[in-house]
């Protein structure tokens, strides 16, 4: 781990951890400004949550908004990006026959929404098969168009996709399912803090986005961001006082909850923007540390890259082949990632995709290139 670095997270210094795609790591600085939050909380509970909050959610909102390119006027917070797509999914005016169009490398808890929907409204889902491994992100374009129905409604596009790490080329397939008349949920899970982003310049009808995976903010902190034409009807899984009262009312009160999150979202940003100066970009900092750590895990496997070494298909994360066939059975996967963390404490998550088993690492500012070289020689020392 990074020595300079890691003391500014709670981390364990002993977990060689390489897996922070999956739930992010939160900073001690907005730790704190989240135990402050909770102090006022308590102090004084109904002048917080009943005098104070909405007009503090509206103040963290602009922060947000601005740090991603939205309009606050169509941004609302949710706890996470699965949230996020419910909403959307289960206020989408769906008939039944309509079709569901999705990436076959689909987040999993969002294939179960659409499958709810699906089972709920009579709605056909469609399959759009990414290709991977992968010569270019062009490729991951076609695809789209081609599992295409005339009954098809609302695609779900990746922005970055969970089980290979590839980013896809989102303002060419938004492009081109424009063009056919078909409105976009972008799933932006990993990208807010990983990518460049102005979403009001991309143009989606409906983005959602994590802040608590690469943004640095506390757990339970996202982001919708829905386009004005789409705002009306569009409700959160819960409904409470605001009904009716358009997206901002409705979605900043569900009941009550713990703002924290949303709160101190302005302080994990500012946070990312001082390792972004200190470091010369994070962005190109983790990718740097993945790029060479990638190549290690592939060498020591002794499995081709999947990909070619270009930024625009990954970032902070990579996945690479596993020399062993998927069972088809997920305890097999399961299996290894626990394993590997109970003999040699290292943490970093084995996925599944097109009937083979991936390695995926991650790289994050606190990481070090010792981290990869240490995962390398274990698997290099026969570990399975």
């Amino acid at each position: 781990m990074n020595a300079d670095l890691l003391p500014l997270w709670g981390l364990d210094p002993e977990i060689t951890f390489l897996n922070n795609g999956s739930f992010g790591a939160t900073p001690k600085v907005v730790l704190a400004a989240v135990a402050q939050v909770h102090r006022e909380m308590e102090a004084e509970p109904v002048r917080f949550h009943a005098r104070q909050l909405p007009g503090r959610i509206a103040v963290a909102r602009e922060s947000v908004a601005q740090f991603l390119g939205a309009d606050p006027e169509g941004l609302a917070f949710v706890p996470n990006a699965t949230t996020g797509v419910n909403a959307v999914l289960r206020s989408f005016p769906w008939k039944a026959g309509d079709g569901l169009l999705l990436a076959d490398q689909t987040y999993n808890a969002v294939k179960q929404t659409a499958l709810w929907v699906s089972r709920r409204y009579g709605v056909e889902l469609q399959w759009a098969k990414l290709p991977f491994p992968l010569e270019s992100a062009d490729d991951m374009v076609a695809p789209w168009v081609d599992a295409m129905t005339p009954n098809t409604r609302l695609a779900v596009v990746d922005h970055v996709a969970s089980p290979t790490a590839m980013i896809l080329p989102v303002e060419k397939i938004l492009a081109a399912l424009h063009d056919l008349g078909i409105p976009v949920l972008v799933d932006g899970a990993h990208a807010p803090g990983m990518l460049p982003l102005d979403l009001q310049a991309l143009g989606a009808e409906f983005y959602v986005g994590n802040l608590h995976k690469w943004a640095y903010a506390a757990k339970g902190a996202a982001i919708l961001q829905v386009a004005e034409s789409w705002r009306e009807g569009l409700s959160p899984v819960c409904i409470s006082h605001g009904y009716g009262q358009g997206l901002r009312a409705e979605f900043d009160w569900t009941g009550t909850m713990d703002p924290s999150p949303y709160l101190t979202a302005p302080i994990a940003l500012d946070f990312w923007r001082k390792m972004d100066r200190e470091l010369g970009g994070v962005a190109a900092f983790n990718h740097a540390l993945v790029r060479e750590g990638r190549k290690l895990v592939a060498e020591a496997l002794g499995t081709p890259l999947p990909h070619p070494d270009d930024p625009q298909l990954y970032g902070p994360m990579a996945a690479t082949l596993w020399p062993e066939p998927f069972s088809g059975d997920y305890r097999q996967v399961a299996d290894l990632n626990a394993r590997l963390y109970a003999d040699h404490g290292i943490e970093v998550p084995f996925t599944t995709y097109d009937d083979r088993i991936w390695l995926r690492v991650s790289g994050q500012v606190f990481n070090s290139p010792a981290d990869y070289e240490r995962l390398a020689d274990v698997l290099r020392g026969g570990w399975r």
